[in-house]
């Protein structure tokens, strides 16, 4: 006999909005609990007076990911010093699906070169990267600033990356239309 999961039970990515510059001791944080947490890093070249160093730095400020269940999900927020509040709509927790995790783990793991973008766009085509590193990568097909990119959306913390991609590597993905 099959048991039902209640998905307050089922396990779900969620967001989690942090005090500035908390992003990394939060996860620490989060992992020593037993928790499963994330926090996409980018490296860059940061400039002193009297040296250059590489560092790690977040992908999204003030932002860290957690997978668990809703109502730990809820919890979490009076266990951890500097979490300010899980990202919620309409009251409700956001969940992030599995999908966009799995493709901004696989764009920060590629050699592909891509920005964060605070620009609003008229959004083209639902494509799909079918050749190179990214493949299995969904996203919007845009042109910015004469490049032919593919615009990521994490939608729950209304963030939005944008990647170099050769034309030729994506598929257009199909979507039904409605008519009205």
């Amino acid at each position: 006999m099959q048991r039902e999961t209640s998905p307050s039970v089922e396990k779900q990515w969620f967001a989690i909005y942090t005090r500035s510059r908390y992003e990394k001791k939060i996860v620490i944080k989060l992992q020593e609990q037993g928790y499963e947490a994330w926090l996409p890093l980018l490296k860059t070249m940061r400039q002193w007076s009297d040296r250059k160093k590489m560092v790690e730095v977040p992908l999204f400020n003030s932002y860290v990911f957690i997978h668990t269940d809703l109502l730990k999900a809820r919890s979490v927020i009076s266990q951890v010093e500097g979490a300010v509040y899980i990202v919620s709509f309409s009251g409700q927790p956001a969940v992030i699906p599995d999908k966009q995790i799995e493709d901004l783990k696989l764009l920060l793991n590629s050699s592909e070169k891509f920005e964060i973008s605070f620009n609003e766009f008229m959004f083209g085509d639902h494509i799909e990267v079918i050749r190179g590193s990214l493949k299995g990568l969904h996203g919007m097909f845009v042109h910015y600033k004469g490049r032919k990119r593919i615009l990521m959306q994490i939608e729950a913390i209304n963030q939005q990356l944008l990647i170099d991609i050769n034309p030729a590597f994506v598929k257009k993905m199909h979507t039904e239309k409605v008519h009205t």
